[in-house]
């Protein structure tokens, strides 16, 4: 079996984070991964089956290419990127910075970890990659501040856990998921207080 061959951007001990293009939407399982349900439970997709041809539509026009993320321009759309699994050279996952705002310096980062996959470490692999993202975010692309939301009181907890972000607030009933209106809670992260975490941990 061919090994696939990836474009990385950002590299971790466990995990790679690629540059995303259209051979890598044709030659994965990327596109299937909004057409089960667990892995779409607390996002705003998997309402409608996801395609092959609206992945790449996605592709196109949603998510900086390599030209535009490897420049010192100002990005306006998502800087999204794949998450590779170093050991088994896999594509597991997805992270994303998204609505950038340059006069408040201020974004937001999400991911998705595809729950199909057998990963024995799948929480070190998904700390890892926000790891990388948030580092990208604040040292490299020099944002002060980053927001994050989930309906999911477990994950609320565990991006505080993991990461030091702290609960701003709460939109009561706010996401329809799974049948039921549920709160989704806002969270942010200031810069010096990540650097704060970070020793912390160490």
């Amino acid at each position: 079996m061919k090994k696939e061959k990836f474009d990385s951007f950002l590299s971790g001990k466990l995990i790679d984070l690629i540059i995303l293009d259209q051979k890598i939407v044709k030659s994965t399982d990327w596109y299937k991964w909004l057409n089960f349900k667990k892995n779409t439970d607390y996002l705003e997709v998997g309402k409608f089956p996801n395609t092959l041809k609206d992945q790449i539509f996605y592709l196109k026009n949603h998510i900086h290419l390599k030209k535009e993320i490897i420049s010192s321009n100002r990005l306006s759309k998502k800087l999204q990127l794949g998450i590779v699994e170093k050991k088994s050279n896999t594509l597991i996952g997805m992270v994303v910075a998204y609505n950038f705002n340059y006069f408040n310096r201020t974004c937001s980062v999400s991911s998705i970890i595809d729950y199909r996959k057998r990963l024995n470490n799948k929480i070190r692999l998904f700390k890892e990659s926000q790891d990388l993202i948030i580092e990208h975010v604040f040292f490299k692309m020099n944002f002060r501040k980053i927001c994050t939301g989930t309906s999911s009181e477990k994950l609320s907890l565990l991006s505080e856990k993991l990461w030091g972000f702290k609960r701003e607030g709460t939109l009561k009933k706010h996401a329809f998921i799974n049948g039921e209106y549920v709160d989704n809670f806002i969270l942010g992260l200031f810069r010096e207080d990540w650097k704060i975490f970070k020793k912390k941990l160490n």
